[in-house]
């Protein structure tokens, strides 16, 4: 069940500390449920908030090397930021995150835990092997919820018909919707300190829990 994942080698000559977390699973994608948002509501968001408390946004794990990582490969984290800083700014800030659907909101409590940026993908719209790499200029895709995204020099996901997702922001290709069976999470990891292992394990659990996964796996490359 293991999918074809790889990291571009030449990517480690630029940025050494750079390891995907991946988990696949089977579910049926539901709507957003309220025992789950009571539970990040009640728990999971005040722990987040006390955790971050008087930290700028280069000292919280996570995000810290993942703006060091935007750095060296020639993007500005402070405009081009890393998905799970643009989440854990709303927790920080009192506003509610997004309510998409049971994978996707699960996907962003991963993230908002582990300060870490958290893709969810579906397998039935990716074609081929799986390459996280630079992307060269004049690359971009559409943007959930958003226009055109230029991504060069972005470390981008892609497969046999180009990119389709990054730490930044995913693509409408290979997005979940109700529609999706079989998915692949992605977390993107740019500090070598992180429990990787750990967290998958996590995920595995809460996908479980709150999105009905089945025949999950989980590996690290």
């Amino acid at each position: 069940m293991v999918y074809d994942v790889s990291i571009d080698k030449d990517l480690f000559s630029v940025y050494s500390e750079i390891r995907l977390g991946l988990l696949r699973f089977h579910a049926d994608v539901k709507a957003s449920d309220d025992h789950f948002w009571d539970y990040m509501n009640t728990e999971v968001l005040p722990q987040v908030r006390s955790k971050i408390e008087g930290k700028g946004w280069s000292e919280i794990p996570g995000i810290k090397g993942s703006r060091a990582a935007y750095k060296a490969f020639g993007r500005n984290p402070g405009r081009y930021r890393v998905s799970s800083e643009s989440l854990i700014r709303r927790v920080r800030r009192g506003d509610d995150l997004y309510h998409i659907n049971s994978v996707v909101d699960v996907n962003n409590l991963i993230s908002v835990r582990s300060g870490l940026s958290v893709g969810s993908y579906d397998l039935g719209q990716v074609h081929g092997a799986i390459r996280l790499r630079k992307a060269e200029h004049g690359e971009g895709y559409t943007g959930i919820g958003k226009d055109f995204l230029d991504m060069e020099n972005m470390l981008v996901l892609a497969d046999d018909e180009g990119i389709f997702g990054s730490s930044m922001s995913d693509s409408t290709r290979a997005m979940v919707t109700d529609s999706a069976r079989d998915i692949l999470v992605v977390v993107y990891c740019f500090e070598n300190d992180i429990d990787l292992d750990t967290l998958l394990c996590n995920a595995e659990d809460a996908f479980e829990r709150f999105a009905g996964a089945e025949n999950a796996e989980h590996w690290i490359v």
